[in-house]
């Protein structure tokens, strides 16, 4: 019983540690930012800080890590060949929209943004096809039943998914505004999957 209490506070501090870092990405920006001040904002020791994480670096690649970690969360996706095709793209595209425009992706987001701008290559050690797999399983399922036309699901799930963004996410994340309301997230949803389907509906 001790030793899960100390496991316990033991996450909690580690917690701690990656919020206080999203937020001092996020107001600094990664290369502002410092140890120090993620401690003071983390109210933890340096000590503790460094047992949790050795260097800057390590704490982006935990946010990219815990974004990964959000993405696998999202409902599994298969395609049914019983229900109608729009009804199904439809779901899939507000379940991404919901999950990019959520606070917490969001500040993720926005810590990383910093550093991804400044060093490209960090960026493309970032697989993007992670976060887009369950869209990618979708299609591939609805090519094989003859709904969609054959093409590469790669292709077609960073369409999709880049429609998405352009409108949902991207003007919150560089440029500052507010996030879509539920109405103009049903029209980005709308207009995404009537450009899907009318490119790709066999």
């Amino acid at each position: 019983m001790q030793e899960q209490r100390g496991d316990r506070l033991t996450d909690r501090k580690r917690c701690a540690i990656l919020q206080a870092a999203v937020q001092e990405f996020q107001s600094r920006g990664f290369y502002s930012a410092s140890m120090n001040g993620i401690a003071e904002v983390a109210s933890v020791s340096k000590r503790t800080l460094y047992n949790h994480f050795e260097s800057k670096d390590a704490l982006f690649d935990a946010m990219v890590q815990e974004l990964l970690s959000r993405a696998k969360q999202l409902p599994n996706a298969d395609f049914d060949p019983t229900r109608d095709l729009a009804e199904q793209l439809t779901e899939l595209a507000e379940s991404e929209v919901e999950f990019m425009t959520s606070d917490a992706v969001m500040a993720l987001a926005r810590a990383c943004i910093s550093r991804v701008l400044a060093e490209p290559e960090v960026g493309k050690q970032v697989d993007q096809r992670q976060f887009r797999h369950r869209i990618e399983t979708w299609i591939g399922q609805a090519q094989a039943s003859g709904y969609l036309v054959e093409s590469d699901c790669e292709v077609v799930a960073a369409q999709f998914c880049g429609l998405l963004q352009t409108f949902a996410f991207w003007p919150t994340i560089l440029q500052g505004e507010p996030g879509p309301s539920r109405k103009k997230k049903q029209q980005i949803v709308a207009s995404t999957v009537a450009m899907i389907l009318s490119q790709y509906q066999a």
